[in-house]
C-alpha cells in the first residue's frame, strides 16, 4: 500500500518538473550581446560613453594583435621614463638642495611641532606652510628630526640669524623666488609667540671622579693659594697703613744739628720740664762721645814678623762623591726568583739583573 502511494507520489512530481521547464521565462536575446556587456562594463569603471559613439569607442579599444609588440614597447618606456624622473628627482633633492634662508624664531619651531603632534589631521605640512613663513619641504625635514632642548646662547643666536634674514628680504637682498618673496612678506607684522621655559637646556653633567693622588694634589694647590692669597692681603694692608702714616707725619722744614738739639733737651731739664726717653738716650750718647775724646798722639810703626807657617783653611767636604755602580748584576741560580728585587750596596735590581733605582746614603 505505501510502495503504491510512493510510485505516484515520483510519477507526479517528474510531470510538475518538466512543465515548469517548458513554461521558464527566457531572456531576451539583444541585437548586440557582447556590445552591451563591454559598455556596461565602461560604465561601471567610469567611463562616460554616449551610444551614438559607443561602436568607435570600443573599436578603438579592441586590441590590435598585429601591434602587440608595440603597445609592450610603449608600455616599457613609460616605466623606464618613470624611473628616471624619479632618480631625477632623488638626486636633485640630495644634492641640488634649495637652501632657503631661515625665517622662523625659536618659539614658532616649537609651535609648529606642537601643532603637529597634538592636531596632525588638521595641521598638515601644507596647511602650517599656508601659516608660517616656510615652504613644505622645510616643514617635513623640520617634523623629522626629533626635538631637543638647547641652550640660552644657541637660542640667542638662532633668533638673531633669522632677525637678519627679515631685514635682508625687506631690503631685498635675500636670492629667492618673486612668488616665495611676496609671500614671506605678507607675515612681516605677526606677532612672535614667547619662548616655552621647558626648551631652556640645564646643565646636568656630573663632574668627572678624580683619582686619589690628584685630590691629593688639588687640595695643596688650593691652601698654596690661600696662604699666598693671605699673604698679599696682609701686605697690601701694610702698605696702606705705611701710606697713612706717612702722610699723618708732619715734617719741620727747619734742619736741626745734634748740637742744636741737645741744647734744647738741656734747657728743657734745667727748666724742670718733662723729657722723653729718646730725648735723655741723645744726651747720654753726646756726654759718653764727650768723655771718649782723647787728643792725638805719636804712634810708632812696629815691624812685624810674616809667619810663613800659616796654612789655607778649607772648610770639610760633606757632599756625597759618585760611586759608579753596575747597570747589569749576574744572578745565581739559586737566588733565582721570578718578580723579585735583589739589593747591592745602595742599589736594587729586578729578577734578570737589570737596575731598578739607587737609594743614596744607604749603608749595609
Amino acid at each position: 500500500m505505501f510502495g503504491l502511494k510512493l510510485k505516484y507520489f515520483l510519477n507526479v512530481s517528474e510531470k510538475i518538473i518538466v512543465r515548469n521547464l517548458r513554461n521558464r521565462q527566457r531572456p531576451e536575446v539583444s541585437a548586440n550581446p557582447g556590445l552591451n556587456k563591454r559598455i556596461q562594463a565602461f560604465q561601471e569603471q567610469g567611463i562616460k560613453i554616449e551610444d551614438e559613439d559607443a561602436e568607435e569607442f570600443l573599436e578603438k579599444s579592441n586590441s590590435n594583435f598585429y601591434n602587440v609588440g608595440e603597445a609592450y614597447n610603449e608600455h616599457l618606456n613609460e616605466t623606464l621614463i618613470g624611473k628616471h624622473d624619479l632618480q631625477h628627482k632623488i638626486v636633485k633633492e640630495k644634492y641640488f638642495k634649495e637652501n632657503l634662508p631661515n625665517l622662523l624664531t625659536w618659539s614658532e619651531k616649537e609651535q609648529i611641532r606642537h601643532l603637529a603632534t597634538t592636531q596632525p589631521d588638521e595641521w598638515t605640512p601644507q596647511r602650517i606652510a599656508e601659516s608660517f613663513p616656510v615652504t613644505v619641504p622645510v616643514v617635513k625635514k623640520l617634523l623629522k628630526y626629533p626635538w631637543k632642548p638647547a641652550t640660552e646662547e644657541r637660542i640667542a643666536r638662532h633668533d638673531a640669524s633669522a632677525m637678519r634674514n627679515w631685514r635682508e628680504l625687506k631690503e631685498g637682498n635675500l636670492n629667492i623666488p618673486e612668488d616665495l618673496k611676496k609671500r614671506f612678506l605678507k607675515f612681516s607684522e605677526r606677532q612672535i609667540p614667547p619662548l616655552n621655559q621647558k626648551s631652556i637646556k640645564v646643565d646636568l653633567t656630573q663632574a668627572e671622579k678624580i683619582g686619589e693622588f690628584e685630590q691629593i694634589i688639588q687640595t695643596c694647590a688650593k691652601k698654596d693659594n690661600a696662604e699666598k692669597e693671605t699673604e698679599m692681603c696682609d701686605k697690601t694692608q701694610q702698605n696702606s697703613n705705611n701710606r697713612k702714616s706717612n702722610k699723618k707725619e708732619t715734617i719741620d722744614p727747619q734742619r736741626l744739628t745734634l748740637q742744636d738739639l741737645t741744647a734744647r733737651i738741656k734747657e728743657r731739664l734745667e727748666s724742670g720740664s718733662e723729657v722723653d726717653t729718646p730725648d735723655r738716650i741723645i744726651i747720654d750718647t753726646v756726654s759718653a762721645e764727650k768723655s771718649k775724646l782723647v787728643n792725638n798722639t805719636e804712634i810708632d810703626l812696629v815691624s812685624y814678623k810674616e809667619e810663613s807657617n800659616l796654612k789655607e783653611y778649607k772648610e770639610s767636604d760633606t757632599s756625597i762623591t759618585a760611586i759608579n755602580y753596575p747597570e747589569r748584576i749576574r744572578i745565581p741560580k739559586k737566588a733565582y726568583k721570578k718578580g723579585a728585587t735583589y739589593k747591592m750596596n745602595d742599589c736594587y735590581y729586578d729578577h734578570d739583573g737589570r737596575f731598578l733605582y739607587r737609594v743614596l746614603g744607604l749603608t749595609e
